[in-house]
Order: C-alpha cells, then sequence, then structure tokens
C-alpha cells in the first residue's frame, strides 16, 4: 500500500519519505475501503446542498408558479394514495386460532402493522387536503402547513408525515413509491396469507416481526422465548420469487443490502467490495429459530449489524429497542478476519437513500 513506515536511515530520510505521502489521507489509512471516500463526498456535497436549502428557505403561499406545482404535486399524491387497509377481508388462515386457542404471533405483527400504516395514510390524507385548501385560500395557512409547502418545493418529505411515520431518508417522490409499496406489502399478507419470504423493509417496526418469529417458535415446540435465537443462512435465491414456499422453522427475509463490502455469491462469503459499487443486494436469508445452547460458537462469522438506514445512529424507543438497529446477522466473513469487517465498517441496510 501507500502507507508503510520508512526504511531505516537519517531523520532526512524520514522528512523525505514523508514529503512523497499524498496531501490528503486516503480511506486506507484507516482500514476502509477506497469506496468510503465516494461516500464521503456524496455525504459532504448533500450536507452542502442541504444547507443551501435551509438558508433559501421558502416562502409558502402567494408563489404564484409554486402555488401551481405544490397544488398539483398534492393532488397527484392524492391519486395516488392507497385506501386503508380493512381487516375485515383477510384470509381464512390469518385469524386461525393456534392449539392454545389464541391468535398467532405473526397475525398480531401483523394487525399492528396494519394499524400503523392506517395511521400514516389518514395523516398524508388530511393535510394533503388540509394544504390544498390552504393553496385555494380557503382555510389560513398555519405554520405547520407552511413548512409542509416549503418541504414540497424541495421535493422533502414533510415532517408532519415524517412524525408519523418511520425512518427514511429517501427523497418525496421515491419515498412515496416505497410507502404505497410497503402498504401493498401488508395488504397482500392479509388477503393471500403469510407470504414465502418477508420483506424486512416493508415493516414500520421489524424489530416487532423478529420477535413474533421467536414467539411462534417458541410456543409451537414449548421452549421460553429467552432460550431461542437466530441462525443466519443466505440462500442462493437473488430475489423473493424464487422462494415458493415459508420455512418450516423460522423464516424467509428478503429487502436487505451490503455496505461497505459484497456478498459473493460463488463463495458465499463477505467480500470486498468492487471500486465504484458502494451497495451489494443481499440474498433471500433464512434465519432459522434454535435453542442458545444448541448453538455452536463460530469465530470465522461477522456479525453484520442489520439497520433501518444508512446513518446508522439511533435512540432507545419506550420499548427498549433502537430506533434503527434492528438485529445482527452472522456472516462468513470468508478470506479475511471478522475484525477485519469491523474496520470496513461493513454493515446491513433495510433501505437505501433513493
Amino acid at each position: 500500500g501507500v502507507y508503510s513506515p520508512p526504511e531505516p536511515g537519517p531523520l532526512n530520510g524520514v522528512f523525505d519519505y514523508l514529503s512523497t505521502l499524498p496531501m490528503y489521507e486516503s480511506p486506507e489509512v484507516f482500514g476502509l475501503h477506497p469506496n468510503a471516500d465516494i461516500n464521503l463526498q456524496l455525504a459532504e456535497s448533500n450536507s452542502m446542498k442541504q444547507s443551501i436549502l435551509d438558508v433559501i428557505g421558502g416562502g409558502g403561499g402567494g408563489g404564484g408558479s409554486s402555488d401551481e406545482v405544490v397544488d398539483n404535486l398534492a393532488q397527484e399524491l392524492l391519486g395516488k394514495l392507497p385506501a386503508l387497509i380493512d381487516k375485515r377481508y383477510h384470509h381464512p388462515s390469518i385469524f386461525e386460532l393456534t392449539k392454545a386457542g389464541i391468535v398467532a404471533s405473526l397475525t398480531t405483527v401483523l394487525v399492528q402493522e396494519i394499524d400503523r400504516f392506517n395511521i400514516l395514510m389518514k395523516r398524508i390524507k388530511s393535510t394533503l387536503l388540509e394544504l390544498r385548501r390552504a393553496i385555494a385560500g380557503e382555510v389560513i395557512l398555519s405554520f405547520e402547513l407552511e413548512k409542509m409547502y416549503n418541504d414540497f418545493v424541495f421535493l422533502r418529505v414533510p415532517a408532519l408525515w415524517s412524525k408519523a411515520g418511520y425512518p427514511s431518508l429517501k427523497p418525496l417522490g421515491s419515498w412515496y413509491d416505497d410507502f404505497i409499496l410497503r402498504v401493498a406489502f401488508l395488504q397482500k399478507w392479509l388477503l393471500e396469507g403469510r407470504p414465502p419470504s418477508y420483506w424486512i423493509s416493508g415493516f414500520f417496526f421489524p424489530q416487532g416481526f423478529m420477535t413474533g418469529v421467536l414467539q411462534t417458535h417458541s410456543r409451537r415446540f414449548i421452549i421460553p422465548i429467552d432460550e431461542i435465537t437466530y441462525a443466519t443462512h443466505v440462500t442462493e435465491w437473488d430475489s423473493p420469487d424464487m422462494v415458493k414456499e415459508g420455512a418450516d422453522i423460522g423464516v424467509y427475509i428478503h429487502g436487505m443490502y451490503v455496505e461497505g463490502a459484497r456478498w459473493d455469491r460463488g463463495t458465499k462469503t463477505v467480500a470486498e467490495s468492487h471500486k465504484g459499487e458502494l451497495y451489494d443486494s443481499l440474498p433471500v436469508v433464512w434465519l432459522e429459530c434454535l435453542e442458545k445452547v444448541k448453538k455452536q460458537a463460530d469465530e470465522t462469522l461477522y456479525a453484520a449489524p442489520l439497520y433501518k438506514i444508512s446513518t446508522r445512529a439511533g435512540v432507545l424507543s419506550t420499548t427498549g429497542l433502537s430506533t434503527n438497529h434492528i438485529m445482527n446477522l452472522e456472516l462468513p466473513s470468508g478470506d479475511h478476519h471478522p475484525n477485519h469487517w469491523i474496520m470496513r465498517g461493513a454493515a446491513l441496510l433495510s433501505m437505501l437513500n433513493n
């Protein structure tokens, strides 16, 4: 590499060696992949762009052409807004009682997710209608609506929605498309029964889903839930459409991306990223439920943290769980020790920023 100790010799030789080093440190100095420099530049440019937008601000209402643009956008989003999910219409298996006479744990997860998304859809619809009325001059443009107006001008997700929503760094257009896909995922689950593979990115609260899977296994085999854990198996299925039936033990999940590394489909291990490729999709993963005492320790596995968004930062919620970190997935570390991937900052993400 570029950085190595200077050859033994006089002090002037050390100075000469130091003068040959690059003016700016490369990611290699910190044990990172060269792609980290691209990520840094993207982050800096996005930060600068956001600062410029904050300085520009906005003047919600009375903007002439901007009023028309925002009103048209609100009308378009209203037209795309899905209907509320009606739990009265469901697949017969959804509310079947278990042998213990209770509703299945994953059904409880589904119901809670539907309730959360219905609340968000109501918020979206009411604020869009109110914004259009304010633009038309029928009601006063409140402070919150003015902020929403300005967010629409710069194609940002309104704070009114984020407060009732889930963590996301996507701009308004891709956020809305992703939101529609999440609702469709839950609607299909409700109407057609449990899917063969679960879209982990589609959950409002994925930690609740993971707990629901453990609880299902606990009730089925009469094992205390705190004595059960997961074993990670990355399959060869690149698309969830290739999964024809659900796992008998545990679940299949999909929708994850690798950052700071890639998944080598040949060796079935974590490997160095290709230059210029910041993310790599992870194939469908089988999360096998098993008793902790039966799980063998393996120092060749890298415990890759799975985050909802790329900031990799979160706070503890009222449930005691992180608002961002979901869980760790143990992946074969390949030719490198797991510590290498820690230095690389390798992690899994449930969604990208675009």
